[in-house]
C-alpha cells in the first residue's frame, strides 16, 4: 500500500521566515505535480478561473490583505487595490496596453501600473480624468507616497482552474488562465 507521507517546508523570502507549509508530497506524483501541491499549500485560493473571465475583476482579502485580481485577456493578475499615492482605492481604474504590458490607472489622480511588476509608468497626470488638470495632478503628486513608487503585486498562479495568490512574494504578477496542452 502507497503511503501518503507529509514534508514540512520553511519557506524563507529574503532571509526573513515568512511561512510553513505542509506539502503532501505523493510516491507516484511526479516532480511537477508536486511542485504544483506546495504551491497550493504555500499560496490561497481566491477562486475559480470561471468566476474572473476575461476583463473581469475581483476584490478579495488573502492573508489579511486586500488583493484586486484582475484577468486581462486570459492572464491573472494580483494587485493590491490601493494606489501608492495616497492610498485611495484603484479597483476600477481603467486597464489599458500600449504595447508594454497592461496598466491599471488610478482614476484619482492618473498614476498608471503595469500590472506583471507594478512599475508607475506615469505619476500624478491629472485629476478624475479631467482635462486640463495636469498642473494639479503635478502638485498633488508631491504629497503623499514616494513620486513613481512601485504597486504592490502578489505572486499568482492557476492550477486546475483555480486561481492562487502569495501575497509573501511581491515584485512580479500574471499567470495564464488557458490551460497547457
Amino acid at each position: 500500500t502507497k503511503r501518503t507521507t507529509m514534508r514540512v517546508s520553511v519557506l524563507v523570502l529574503a532571509g526573513l521566515s515568512s511561512a510553513v507549509a505542509f506539502a503532501p508530497c505523493l510516491p507516484s506524483a511526479g516532480p511537477a505535480h508536486r511542485a504544483a501541491l506546495s504551491l497550493r499549500m504555500a499560496s490561497t485560493s481566491v477562486g475559480k478561473t470561471a468566476q474572473v473571465p476575461a476583463g473581469e475583476r475581483l476584490v478579495t482579502k488573502v492573508d489579511g490583505e486586500d488583493v484586486l485580481v484582475i484577468n486581462d485577456k486570459n492572464t491573472v493578475y494580483a494587485i493590491s487595490p490601493k494606489c501608492p499615492h495616497l492610498g485611495l482605492p484603484m479597483k476600477s481604474g481603467e486597464i489599458s496596453d500600449d504595447g508594454s504590458g497592461p496598466c491599471i490607472t488610478c482614476k484619482f489622480h492618473n498614476s498608471k501600473f503595469k500590472l506583471a511588476d507594478g512599475k508607475a509608468t506615469e505619476w500624478t497626470e491629472g485629476v478624475m480624468g479631467i482635462p486640463g488638470t495636469k498642473m494639479l495632478g503635478t502638485i498633488s503628486g508631491m504629497i503623499g507616497g514616494k513620486a513613481y513608487s512601485p504597486a504592490t503585486v502578489y505572486d499568482i498562479a492557476v492550477t486546475d482552474g483555480e486561481i492562487f495568490v502569495d501575497t509573501s512574494k511581491t515584485g512580479k504578477s500574471g499567470a495564464s488562465t488557458v490551460a497547457a496542452v
